[in-house]
């Protein structure tokens, strides 16, 4: 009784700490372990008893080998237990068939199983994904009907698409096809320059633990994301009349998977030079026909390959930004048409009573300087009845031309009415006014205008008035109006096409 009992506290002890260590390796390596661990357990107890009386328990390693590695482990178990049975038994071909059979039975009911599991964690990580990309979608339809500016909508998309609680992707950029010309113009992006300022960036994001619309709010009020990602695809045009993948996602309406860069291709060839692109997703956004433009996908830090599930998740957003831009681009244009005179494309005169004001006052919260200038062509009447005033638009387009291009980059040129036009200039004193007048005066008297050689002096000129705070202190903006006003009459009076400027002593 001693030795048995011995045997049976041995083959406890030896159970106990082989449980304990299969745990520390791999999962194949534990599974392989239990079931020599039971073979083990079947011998030793043979030992205690006869192999005959035992032999049934080998339906249990089986049993086990089946669980572990289906159908092929539970017929091999069945095998190398019939050997061991039979080195100690003898020869029972009955015992090997009744083995195999088992075997056979268990391991198909095992693959059946396995294979409704993996179907059962397929379809939760089908709904799962799917409940993710509804909550995306949701959340982002929120924020866009918050807005209408063309930039924050874009912002908002490529947030979408690259944050963790998104859709997930390392880096996302919009193309958008120029009204103008047949070719995509980089608008925007947002991603790292390379995977390892990706990596980085990944690491703080998954540290802050932000949620999507957290992050948006983060950077909805950002002049920029990422600037130098951004200062380069903005220096990208890429023409749609050379046959290309992104030419071909808009023509066709369907987006391209790109898992192998075609050097033969220029978009790709760029692609693969400027961003180090190895593969990306173009999906087309379309809105009922019009080509609006292109979203670019990839996965530059984790280099994880874009499925076709990958695309479909993102094609509802694709389309829902595609109405969004093209709602901020119909809005824009009537706010255009709104804030800018019709014939020459400068703001009219209502932009200007906003402009004006708002720069009055905070010309005199700063107190920093703010001038204006007035300017009218000298003798229109004359011209628009000597030549008529078709040929006298064409020159308020040309003359409205001249006045941009010779402006400084924060001043504000306004068609103010008829042959009279305003240039308002933030933060600037009398003398520098003057300069910009005079100019302007110069730059127009230069120009070649159609029949100037018909007006009283042989050319088309302007007569110009300056106001400004910096010397003068005006209650209201239309004070300073007012004086810009006066200046310009006493340059008309004092023989035309010269600048004036208003002094409050002079009494003019």
């Amino acid at each position: 009784m001693a030795p048995y009992l011995a045997l049976l506290l041995i083959s406890i002890s030896f159970g106990i700490i082989a449980n304990s260590i299969r745990f520390l390796f791999s999962e194949k390596v534990n599974k392989l372990i239990l079931i020599a661990l039971t073979l083990a357990l079947v011998i030793i107890y043979s030992m205690m008893f006869t192999f005959t009386s035992v032999s049934w328990t080998v339906f249990f390693v089986i049993l086990i080998a089946a669980y572990s590695f289906h159908l092929k482990g539970a017929m091999i178990t069945a095998c190398v237990s019939w050997v061991i049975v039979v080195l100690h038994i003898g020869f029972e071909p009955v015992l090997l068939i009744s083995y195999l059979i088992f075997a056979l039975f268990i391991g198909v009911v095992a693959e059946f199983h396995l294979k409704k599991a993996r179907e059962q964690q397929r379809w939760l990580a089908t709904l799962m994904k799917q409940s993710k990309q509804l909550d995306v979608f949701r959340e982002i339809s929120l924020v866009m009907q918050q807005t209408l500016k063309l930039d924050k909508l874009l912002q908002i998309i490529l947030i979408s698409v690259t944050a963790g609680h998104g859709l997930g992707f390392n880096r996302a950029m919009i193309f958008l096809k120029s009204p103008e010309k047949n070719q995509l113009n980089g608008i925007m992006g947002i991603g790292p320059m390379n995977a390892n300022e990706g990596f980085v960036t990944w690491v703080r994001l998954a540290e802050s633990n932000l949620k999507l619309l957290d992050l948006i709010k983060e950077n909805y009020d950002k002049d920029a994301i990422d600037p130098q990602l951004n200062a380069l695809i903005k220096s990208i045009s890429i023409d749609l009349n050379d046959p290309n993948v992104l030419e071909k996602a808009l023509r066709k309406g369907v987006p391209y998977n790109v898992k192998t860069i075609d050097v033969n291709d220029h978009s790709q060839k760029l692609f693969l030079e400027h961003f180090q692109m190895q593969a990306f997703a173009a999906i087309p956004l379309l809105n009922q026909g019009n080509q609006i433009g292109v979203l670019i996908i990839d996965n530059i830090v984790n280099n994880q390959p874009i499925t076709e599930d990958d695309i479909d998740s993102v094609i509802p957003l694709a389309n829902q930004a595609a109405i969004a831009i093209e709602h901020a681009n119909l809005y824009q244009q009537i706010e255009n048409m709104a804030l800018r005179d019709g014939l020459t494309g400068l703001f009219n005169q209502r932009s200007f009573e906003t402009y004006s004001n708002n720069h009055f006052t905070t010309a005199k919260t700063k107190q920093e300087p703010l001038s204006i200038i007035i300017l009218d062509i000298d003798s229109f009447k004359h011209f628009n009845d000597t030549n008529g005033h078709l040929l006298g638009n064409e020159v308020l387009i040309q003359l409205s031309s001249i006045l941009e291009s010779s402006v400084r980059g924060d001043d504000l040129a306004f068609r103010f009415g008829g042959e009279e036009f305003i240039i308002l200039l933030p933060n600037t004193g009398e003398k520098k006014a003057v300069i910009v007048g005079e100019r302007v005066r110069e730059n127009i008297e230069q120009a070649v205008f159609p029949n100037e050689e018909k007006q009283p002096k042989g050319t088309l000129t302007v007569s110009v008035g300056v106001a400004s705070t910096e010397t003068t202190s005006f209650e209201t903006i239309g004070d300073l109006i007012e004086a810009a006003d006066k200046a310009l009459y006493v340059a008309k009076e004092a023989g035309k096409n010269n600048v004036t400027l208003y002094k409050e002593r002079a009494k003019l």
